[in-house]
This record gives C-alpha cells, sequence and structure tokens, in this order.
C-alpha cells in the first residue's frame, strides 16, 4: 500500500513539472540599447532617436530623463557590432557610435545646433582662381626657362 502512495506522489509530481515546464518558453536573446541625450548638459525629453545596428534599424522617443532604449534580437545585432545612434530635436542633432560589448550597450550623446555654410559659389570661385593663377604661374616659368 505504502507503494503504490509513494509512486502515486511520484506520478503526481512527474506531471505537474512536465505542465509547468510545457508552458514556459525561453525568451529570445536580445541586445538593448540604451543611453540619454542632453543638450548643453541638460536631459532633453521628447527627442526621436534611430538606432543602427548591422543593417537593422529601432527607433524610441526619449522621455522626460532624457533617456532612450530599443532592443534587437542579438541575431539582428550580436557582440562585435557597430551601433550608430541619432537623436533630433527642433532642428538640433546629434551622432554617437560604438561597439556592442555585452546585453546592454549605453551610448549618451548631445544634440547641437551647428549651422556649417557649404560655400558652393564662393568656393568653387576661390578653386578656380587658383587653378588659373597656377596654370599661369607654370607657364610663366616654362617661358623664362626657355629664354635662358
Amino acid at each position: 500500500m505504502k507503494k503504490k502512495i509513494i509512486v502515486g506522489l511520484l506520478v503526481a509530481v512527474l506531471a505537474s513539472v512536465g505542465t509547468a515546464t510545457a508552458g514556459v518558453r525561453a525568451a529570445p536573446a536580445k541586445t538593448d540599447v540604451t543611453g540619454v541625450v542632453t543638450e548643453n548638459h541638460m536631459a532633453v525629453a521628447g527627442a526621436m532617436v534611430t538606432v543602427l545596428c548591422n543593417g537593422s534599424t529601432e527607433t524610441d522617443t526619449t522621455d522626460a530623463m532624457g533617456s532612450y532604449l530599443v532592443s534587437f534580437l542579438v541575431a539582428q545585432c550580436p557582440f562585435g557590432s557597430t551601433v550608430k545612434v541619432t537623436a533630433q530635436k527642433a532642428g538640433k542633432s546629434g551622432v554617437s557610435d560604438g561597439t556592442v560589448r555585452g546585453i546592454t550597450t549605453k551610448l549618451n550623446l548631445a544634440i547641437v545646433n551647428v549651422s556649417i555654410p557649404e560655400l558652393g559659389l564662393l568656393g568653387a570661385l576661390m578653386a578656380g582662381g587658383t587653378g588659373l593663377g597656377l596654370i599661369t604661374y607654370v607657364r610663366h616659368r616654362q617661358k623664362q626657362q626657355l629664354q635662358s
């Protein structure tokens, strides 16, 4: 009789363990990229953050503390991959990059409003004038050498 009870309990325990583990699935492995976006050392809320890793792109918007968090599957963003983070808000932007070194990679960045003039026409005129000046100088030197 004791043997039947022990066998019955053992079967019940094994059945409950099997049922409990059947519903549990392993979460897919992921790589998190997180950080804080700042401007003049102050957190920037509401900045649009784009994270590029191995050709995969994820986006987030910073919270009140300037924090962002995006997740990639490890297959999309494996250890050793280069990560590029871009943040934009109100015409200001910033970029940071780094290498995935573990489950979580932290990349902070600052946004700035820097206007860089392209100087298209002015640059072309300066380059053209320099080129013409060099040609004239070289021809003048060649004529002097021929006359000597």
